[in-house]
């Protein structure tokens, strides 16, 4: 039955227009327009892995969708302008609940055999492959399989990804990769708690920056300037925001430059050459300023000359001899 859009008279479905006016007919009732339903919304989206940075979850997303597993990449940091926001919630990478096993395979296999080819990982399934009529459970036992011969290799050889020996068996590591492909920061966590951070500064493939945590705290760190695979910078921190620093200016294994910092801001530093058991200068600051400094000093605890400076560092009063 139709009828006409203007006047209301009914007509056969056969009419097109209406006899007294020439108005269009339209169907009555109205036939429902078709609701359109979001593929998200048919079905529960779950996170299966949570990363350090955008890159690494969307390397990740990546090789998922090579496998035809639909995937969603977010995190609580405006789309990454707001990198300081990234690390405490983490990028997470999501799927459909039913697609969820399968990818979970997938990245652990690939964690598992990092310098397999291609062609190794295509021989298990493809989507060239998905018509295969091998059980999708085969594959998911298989990849489970590599994965937990990965985890026992781990814990036997106590070494992580750059294969610098760890100290933590069991521990659990998670990296940031250049654009290279190889990691250039790490994350150990042992029980659930973080416990070490490494960074490659200068991506050589070698560890050169350690941070050292307890009960949730920063409580040292080491340096590597030089690149020689040797820490020649040490700091230590403490709950009441007393820091100290050793640094070994000449790169020969012995600091030689003492400082001590407060909240930050350092207020004291001793030079001892090749770690003598006396200061041959000292400097004194105020508010992160230089106020006064000691030179020329001996075995017996005298300087030979003491300079006081003003805010623009600028002497404004010498003085010798001073001693200890």
């Amino acid at each position: 039955m139709k009828r006409c859009t203007y006047c209301g008279k009914e007509y056969p479905d056969e009419a097109s227009t209406c006899a007294i006016d020439g108005e269009p007919l339209a169907k009555f009732p109205p036939e429902p327009e078709p609701v359109k339903v979001d593929p998200c919304d048919e079905e529960k989206i779950v996170t299966i892995r949570t990363f350090t940075s955008h890159d690494a979850a969307n390397i990740a997303r990546s090789n998922l969708e090579a496998y035809g597993i639909e995937c969603w990449v977010n995190a609580d940091d405006c789309g990454g302008w707001y990198t300081n926001l990234t690390a405490p919630g983490g990028v997470r990478l999501s799927v459909r609940a039913s697609d969820a096993q399968a990818a979970i395979a997938l990245l652990n296999a690939e964690i598992s055999n990092p310098n397999d080819s291609e062609s190794n990982v295509s021989s298990v399934t493809t989507p060239e492959n998905t018509n295969s009529s091998v059980p999708i459970a085969i594959v998911v036992g298989i990849a489970v399989l590599l994965c937990l011969l990965y985890v026992s290799r781990t814990k036997s050889a106590g070494k992580d990804y750059l294969g610098t020996t760890t100290q933590y068996i069991g521990a659990v590591t998670q990296y940031h990769y250049a654009q290279d492909g190889r990691p250039d920061e790490a994350w150990i966590y042992l029980n659930g708690h973080l416990v070490e951070y490494r960074e490659d500064r200068n991506h050589d493939g070698n560890w050169d920056h350690w941070v050292y945590y307890e009960n949730g705290h920063r409580v040292r760190a080491d340096y590597d300037n030089n690149f020689d695979g040797k820490a020649d910078e040490w700091w230590t921190f403490s709950d009441d925001g007393i820091d100290t620093l050793k640094k070994d200016t000449d790169f020969n294994g012995i600091p030689d430059e003492f400082c001590t910092y407060k909240y930050g801001i350092i207020q004291y530093e001793e030079m001892k050459p090749n770690g003598s058991k006396f200061a041959t200068e000292r400097e004194f600051y105020k508010n992160g300023v230089l106020t006064e400094i000691w030179r020329g000093g001996d075995s017996n605890g005298n300087f030979k000359e003491q300079v006081q400076y003003d805010p623009f560092f600028n002497p404004i009063s010498t003085n010798t001899p001073v001693s200890q």
